[in-house]
């Protein structure tokens, strides 16, 4: 009799998985260009826009029709991942399993929250001399939004041959040190947000290179500085941790796109702070920036999942 360690994946939950994170996909690229272009505040209520679901001039104005194929998609987003827990419920053995299924709806729904409330409390709104109500929640929105995918990587992986081998091994130490590289790009996710909802993107530099940030001063140089910063400190703890799994035998094709996208979402850096007036690089990095982190993320719970071996 096989065991659930043993049978094989469910190829239609792995399918609906995989159907989910490539609509994640288009979510994620609406709502990146929403705010690449500044077009957050294209309609000042919701969950309607402008009292409607087909707002009047939306197809033809790019501020609306940003915004609002954003939220369209990810509405359709919400209604696909409650059919995927719907379909886990009844196709589901792993009690676990099931539950992670059940918490992304609860995800997707607090997500949608914070993208409803970062509109409400825009200062555009609340009539405030500040904005630290939808910056806020802006900046919420946005790393709740990496979480919501990379669990739902976490849930696809769950379905993978990778998931369930029982053979694979890496050494103590590796497996303690899993999580640094996940932890690092969330570090550098929560820079990157700071900058977009606050629009202070610095891209130019002192013409020396491309690191530090020519203008800007205070906490808005800082949190440039820090993010470019923390990008490099990330990248090495990715690099260390998909050539540990490439070393061990542990999904070397997962690891392979971790690695791709780590040089795709280098490349993207650099082209955004070339290209300062062109969104679609900013915006591609940002979807890149999610596959990067969900990557990781399942290298690392894949990491924690083998067998610890002594360093030789």
């Amino acid at each position: 009799m096989s065991t659930d360690a043993t049978r094989d994946p469910d190829r239609v939950l792995l399918g609906l998985c995989a159907f989910a994170l490539t609509w994640a996909a288009v979510v994620f690229q609406a709502g990146g260009f929403t705010t690449s272009i500044g077009a957050g505040m294209a309609f000042l209520d919701w969950p309607l826009s402008n009292g409607s679901v087909n707002p009047p001039g939306w197809l033809t104005n790019l501020d609306m029709f940003a915004e609002h194929s954003h939220r369209l998609a990810a509405a359709k987003f919400g209604l696909i991942l409650v059919g995927l827990a719907a379909a886990h419920a009844l196709r589901e053995r792993r009690r676990e399993v099931r539950l992670l299924a059940f918490a992304l709806v609860g995800l997707v729904v607090a997500q949608g929250g914070l993208g409803g409330l970062r509109v409400l409390l825009d200062q555009l709104n609340t009539g405030a001399d500040h904005n630290r109500g939808g910056v806020g929640f802006g900046i919420a929105h946005a790393l709740m939004a990496q979480l919501t995918v990379a669990s739902l990587a976490a849930l696809t992986l769950t379905h993978t041959r990778a998931w369930r081998r029982a053979d694979a091994s890496v050494p103590a130490r590796v497996r303690s040190l899993a999580a640094a590289a996940p932890v690092a790009l969330l570090l550098v996710m929560v820079a990157a947000a700071v900058m977009r909802q606050n629009r202070v993107t610095l891209w130019t530099t002192d013409g020396q290179g491309l690191f530090l940030p020519a203008v800007g001063e205070g906490w808005v140089w800082w949190v440039n500085a820090l993010h470019r910063a923390g990008a490099l400190v990330a990248s090495v703890a990715v690099v260390g941790l998909v050539v540990a799994c490439w070393r061990a035998g542990i999904a070397r094709r997962l690891a392979g796109v971790a690695a791709a996208a780590l040089a795709l979402q280098v490349t993207l850096g650099i082209l955004a702070l070339g290209l300062p007036q062109n969104p679609h690089p900013r915006t591609i990095h940002v979807l890149v920036g999610a596959v990067l982190f969900s990557s990781t993320c399942c290298l690392a719970l894949l990491c924690r999942r083998a067998r610890p071996t002594e360093a030789r």
